[in-house]
């Protein structure tokens, strides 16, 4: 086992650990926990909202980049019920957009960093487009805020970590649905404004419940 595989075997139980200390308020769309296949879509900072606000989805999977942050991510996320696909959110990675596609006819969700693996942060990549063009199947985006954290600011995404005792608020939206005709640009454009209009709704539920 190499040290980042282990890195998240530990990661993992750290994580665990500090939800515990934590309270957190999850709030889900009448229309998103109607869903029984879905694609997750989430801002890449925003990985550990994501992991607690989609009890709803039945058979979860997650596309994890190839790089050797990946092999932690994997280890994380295995231990919270997800079946891994290695590779990238764009189109034109051809080995797991089939992976993905084969996992989705068996009853897979799919849950993907849409601005991952390499940013920039906050523009979209078109895999999960171009899944939902495919198939049918809507989009759910996920936001979330947390009033202590620890953010990783030499990190790409600006991870978000919680620290111990937070308070947060998740959020998993209205589904978004796409055809084969819907317009490329434009739809980019929607999911990125729907994931951060998902974080705004997410500190206004936080503000409700907390202050």
């Amino acid at each position: 086992m190499n040290k980042y595989r282990l890195t998240g075997i530990l990661l993992s139980g750290f994580i665990k650990i500090l939800i515990k200390t934590t309270k957190y308020k999850v709030v889900q769309s009448e229309e998103a926990v109607k869903q029984k296949q879905a694609i997750i879509i989430f801002w890449h900072r925003k990985i550990i909202p994501t992991m607690l606000s989609t009890d709803f989805v039945e058979k979860k999977s997650s596309l994890v980049s190839s790089s050797k942050d990946g092999d932690i991510l994997e280890e994380v996320l295995t231990r919270f019920d997800n079946l891994v696909v290695r590779g990238s959110s764009n189109k034109d990675n051809v080995k797991s957009l089939k992976q993905i596609l084969k996992l989705i006819k068996t009853g897979f969700s799919i849950g993907i960093a849409i601005d991952g693996p390499r940013g920039p942060i906050y523009e979209p990549k078109s895999g999960a487009l171009y899944i939902a063009m495919k198939t049918g199947l809507p989009m759910i985006p996920i936001g979330g805020y947390t009033n202590k954290k620890r953010i990783f600011k030499k990190a790409w995404d600006k991870f978000e970590l919680p620290k111990f005792f937070s308070k947060s608020c998740y959020y998993a939206g209205e589904p978004l649905y796409f055809t084969k005709d819907s317009d490329i640009d434009a739809s980019m454009e929607l999911i990125k404004s729907k994931l951060h209009e998902a974080n705004r709704i997410a500190k206004e539920y936080y503000d409700k419940e907390y202050r």
